[in-house]
This record gives C-alpha cells, sequence and structure tokens, in this order.
C-alpha cells in the first residue's frame, strides 16, 4: 500500500454484494497500524482499512477494447475482494510496472481458501441499558464499543432504542435522498464498505441515474451502483455528540449486510448541516430533527 503513493492517480473500487464504490485519486495520507489504517483524502480517495482480512494479492493485465488494463486487487480468506487498484490515464506506468516487479512472487501455489466462519447468535438487547448508553455517546465512533459491549447487531441496536434515536423509513428513501441532494447541491458522504474496506465519498452529487434494478450515481472522479431491489431495511439514526446529533441513513439487505451508509458532509468540533436533517425529514415524519 506505501509504494501505491507513488504511482500517481489511480481508480479505486470496494464493494460489497450488493453496491459498488468507484473513487478516482490517489494513495497519498497514508496511516497504516498492524491490522488497521486510513488512507485520509477528504472529498477524493478516503479508506478505512482492516488489514487483517486482506490474505490475497494479485497483479491481474485483462485484454479490453480499449487496450490492456491492469489492476492490483486484494482478496480476504474466503476468496472475496476486499479492494482492487486500477491503473488510468493519470497513473505513472513506469513506477506501477516497478512496484509489480518488485512484489511479485514467483512461486504461486493453489490458493487454500477458507470457509466463512458461522456467524453466532446474537445476544438479546438490554433495551433500557442501551438506550441509556447510545444517549451518553459523546463520538460516533463509540457506537462500535456500544454495539461489542451489548454484542448486538447494528439492527438489534436500533431495534431496541427510543424511536427519537433509530426508526425505519421506506426502501425508497435512498433514491429519494440522493435526488434531494442533487438538486440541493450540499455535501454529502456516502460509506461503502465490506469487512476489509470501508470507501468514502464527500461532496456533491452529479448525476442520479436509475437502471433496471440499479441505482448509480455519476460523478466526475466517483461512481456509485447499488442495487436498489435488495434494500430490505433503511434506517435514519441520530448519534449523540460533543457537537450535538449526527445523523444517517443507514441500508441493509435481508441477510444483514450493511450496504451503505450516508451522512452530511460535517467537520469534528461543527454542528451537522441543518440542511441535511431537513432532507433526512423529508423521508419520514417520525423521529426529531433538532
Amino acid at each position: 500500500l506505501a509504494a501505491l503513493e507513488h504511482v500517481g492517480g489511480t481508480k479505486s473500487i470496494t464493494r460489497n454484494e450488493y453496491a459498488v464504490h468507484e473513487q478516482q485519486g490517489h494513495y497519498q495520507n497514508q496511516h497504516l497500524n498492524g491490522h488497521a489504517g486510513l488512507i485520509l483524502n477528504p472529498r477524493a480517495l478516503d479508506l478505512r482499512l482492516f488489514l487483517q482480512h486482506w490474505l490475497h494479492i494479485f497483479s491481474m493485465t485483462e485484454s479490453t477494447a480499449r487496450g490492456d488494463r491492469h489492476s492490483i486487487q486484494f482478496f480476504d480468506a474466503q476468496g472475496e475482494a476486499v479492494h482492487k487498484v486500477y491503473t488510468t490515464d493519470e497513473t505513472d506506468i513506469a513506477a506501477w510496472n516497478a512496484l509489480v516487479e518488485q512484489y511479485k512472487s514467483d512461486v504461486n501455489p493453489p490458493l487454500q481458501l477458507e470457509a466463512a466462519p458461522a456467524l453466532p447468535e446474537p445476544t438479546p438487547a438490554d433495551t433500557s441499558t442501551l438506550d441509556a448508553e447510545w444517549r451518553a455517546m459523546t463520538d460516533v465512533h463509540q457506537f462500535f464499543q456500544l454495539l461489542k459491549r451489548h454484542d448486538v447487531t447494528r439492527q438489534q441496536a436500533f431495534n431496541a432504542v427510543g424511536d427519537d434515536l433509530a426508526w425505519r423509513v421506506e426502501n425508497d428513501s435512498l433514491t429519494r435522498l440522493l435526488n434531494i441532494a442533487k438538486d440541493s447541491q450540499n455535501e454529502i458522504m456516502i460509506f461503502i464498505g465490506n469487512k476489509g474496506c470501508v470507501q468514502i465519498f464527500t461532496g456533491k452529487i452529479e448525476k442520479v441515474m436509475p437502471h433496471g434494478e440499479w441505482i448509480n450515481v455519476f460523478n466526475t472522479r466517483f461512481t456509485l451502483h447499488l442495487v436498489e431491489s435488495a434494500i430490505a431495511e433503511s434506517w435514519i439514526t441520530r448519534k449523540p455528540t460533543k457537537d450535538g446529533f449526527v445523523t444517517s441513513l443507514e441500508l441493509f439487505a435481508a441477510d444483514g449486510t450493511q450496504i451503505a451508509q450516508l451522512y452530511g458532509q460535517r467537520t469534528e468540533g461543527t454542528p451537522e448541516q441543518t440542511q441535511w436533517r431537513e432532507q433526512l425529514a423529508q423521508l419520514s415524519n417520525e423521529g426529531a430533527t433538532a
């Protein structure tokens, strides 16, 4: 990953079974620490990495009608792609080729893929305690600790707390919200991830286009493809911070996969956009907007 800093511009793809996030950018401002890491370029390439899941790496060259297409692709122990990096017209091909040559292995034994571990049955939520601890949060990142402490899924937590903190909305809310944000031209954030990587878009939405079961966003340097028909649950959540509540739209598939999260753009130390709260309020008459 560190060597990718020197190859220039690339296209990065992070996906799950139901959504694909494509971002053009540079692998600069890396902060890697053992099993976790950040590549921190807001409004460009912005990644959260969980490197314990990055087990296999391949360099690929594919022949296309436009010529050869080069990529480096990362996979987990089950053979699922966690992240892919493609060359673009902005890539220093000589530096790219040197990177591949430096790290390529002449030994390529058959892959020993592992079966996905069985997910443990989640424990019943202690609703009153969970609700109280949710309300006591001062940072959105404390939410992960809350889930771990209570051994519950995100959806269990949403069901456990009061309706002023989490409530369901219609499953067409994503398309409605993207179009509202496109018309308003306020900056939003779109998180798409898997267990090994989360890729984050920050900016204004330029073009929203449905196609079959897919909803697509086409920006100059960012593209989103998401299977709208796969959305089984859509939630609006409110999490307290020292700067006030932070509100999000979270989407889940029937199998429990978190498909996407959307937030209003916010700089730490400043309150959430009033405009973003008003946009989410248009999706439902429930919950608070203050």
